[in-house]
């Protein structure tokens, strides 16, 4: 089993963070919509829970009073915030309501199909990750395993509720990440380092304008720009000429922040498959 430490200190890990970071660029254009709800820090974290209790719940489903509940029982959101959050689900299709015949009024909800399908390619991105860093073979026991996805799904998002990091993240990462598409962002620019090789103290991206880093995404150059300006008041990036206008560069210490974040995911998701998963099938 793969610790955060064996995972942020392994030779190979920016170069395997790069292509995670690229796989999850590709999900986000072909599944705008639904990767929406993902798109800020409490909006994942509301998200990831709703989905792991309907996984868990009978046939399938949740009733909002419960996933309320939870909410503030994990202090992600207020009561409030958290049923407008329900509603803008089912306004995009994300889960539907399940009325039983028994009861109309409880109105529990279920996830939709394309929900379901991405979940599956999230997990298996990230087993695809690990199985880079120790040639395993988590991606094809899951992808062999029949059901697997609704037994992994919610163990991981227990091991997630449970990291002071996954859900408190600090430093400029935190600035990005409770930004709309903030991940995404952080993603974009960490797929297109060229060469992580630099013993300086900027690394410089494939990025040259703002505009190149908010085409696509669900967030306005004027609330990035502003956010792009506090990192680089932290001394967290810059530009190698004009702002906004030339070759966009990282300092060493947020790539390590990005690191930290997505080492400590990777091995909570790796604890994850220990507890539950099934060998492949000969």
């Amino acid at each position: 089993m793969l610790t955060a430490e064996a995972i942020s200190t392994h030779a190979d890990v920016l170069p395997i963070l790069r292509h995670q970071a690229a796989s999850f660029l590709t999900v986000e254009r072909s599944s705008t919509r639904v990767a929406g709800i993902f798109g800020t820090q409490q909006r994942y974290l509301l998200a990831q829970l709703g989905c792991a209790m309907m996984f868990r719940g009978t046939d399938g489903t949740l009733r909002l009073s419960r996933f309320l509940e939870a909410v503030v029982a994990f202090r992600i959101a207020s009561r409030n915030t958290a049923h407008d959050f329900v509603r803008e689900m089912e306004k995009y299709g994300v889960i539907r309501p399940c009325p039983t015949p028994k009861d109309k009024r409880s109105r529990p909800l279920k996830l939709a199909d394309e929900t379901v399908g991405l979940l599956g390619v999230w997990v298996a991105i990230h087993l695809k990750t690990l199985d880079a860093f120790d040639s395993g073979r988590r991606a094809a026991t899951f992808a062999a395993t029949p059901g697997m996805l609704a037994k992994l799904h919610p163990e991981i998002v227990d091991r997630i509720m449970g990291s002071q990091r996954s859900t408190s993240p600090d430093g400029t990462f935190s600035l990005f990440t409770w930004m709309n598409d903030g991940g995404l962002v952080m993603d974009k620019m960490i797929a297109t380092i060229a060469d992580f090789s630099s013993k300086e103290d900027r690394i410089v991206t494939g990025i040259a304008s703002l505009d190149e880093i908010a085409a696509a995404l669900r967030v306005t150059k004027t609330h990035l720009s502003r956010k792009m300006a506090v990192a680089e008041r932290e001394g967290s990036l810059g530009w190698t000429g004009r702002r906004g206008a030339s070759s966009l560069w990282l300092s060493p210490g947020f790539i390590d922040e990005y690191v930290a974040y997505q080492a400590d995911k990777l091995s909570r998701i790796d604890e994850a498959c220990a507890a539950i998963m099934l060998p492949v099938p000969a």
